[in-house]
């Protein structure tokens, strides 16, 4: 049996953008996009719990949680970066010393944004900054892998 090509118009092609991850290749064509994501890397901010932060849009970071909870987005993330990057705000007690002072709402906001990019980036890893870059101390400062094994939702406990 032979294959026939078919042949959609530009406004069939639009329409099936908006509805899917397909993307038009050309005129009348489509094709999928590939997503190339290769890590989600947990960073710590390194700040001391009295700091305030300014100039976010000069952070490197995709995404920043608050100790609130809050997630902030400072830039896009785009489909053909290899890497998404996510900090925590935090990381130093009030003389500056190293220490994991993540809050429950910080967890609970970080475990849930992973299951929506890793639903996104099926093939992408989660990895601690210092994995990834050269740091001199461990980044995020708390063993991540432990942490995504261990934690259980907020949902799931109330159950």
């Amino acid at each position: 049996m032979k294959r026939q090509r078919i042949q959609f118009t530009e406004k069939q092609v639009s329409r099936v953008n908006r509805r899917s991850s397909r993307i038009a290749t050309g005129k009348g064509r489509i094709g999928y996009q590939t997503s190339h994501i290769r890590y989600i890397v947990i960073h710590s901010t390194g700040t001391k719990p009295d700091m305030l932060l300014s100039d976010l849009d000069k952070l490197p970071y995709h995404f920043i949680v608050t100790r609130a909870g809050k997630l902030l987005k400072l830039r896009p993330t785009l489909s053909t970066e290899g890497t998404i990057e996510i900090a925590l705000v935090g990381g130093l007690d009030k003389e500056g010393n190293r220490l994991d002072c993540r809050t429950e709402r910080q967890n609970e906001t970080l475990f849930n944004k992973l299951v929506q990019l890793l639903e996104k980036h099926p093939n992408a890893k989660v990895v601690p900054a210092d994995k990834v870059y050269l740091y001199a101390y461990p980044n995020p400062g708390f063993n991540l892998f432990q942490w995504i094994t261990d934690y259980v939702p907020a949902v799931l406990r109330a159950a």
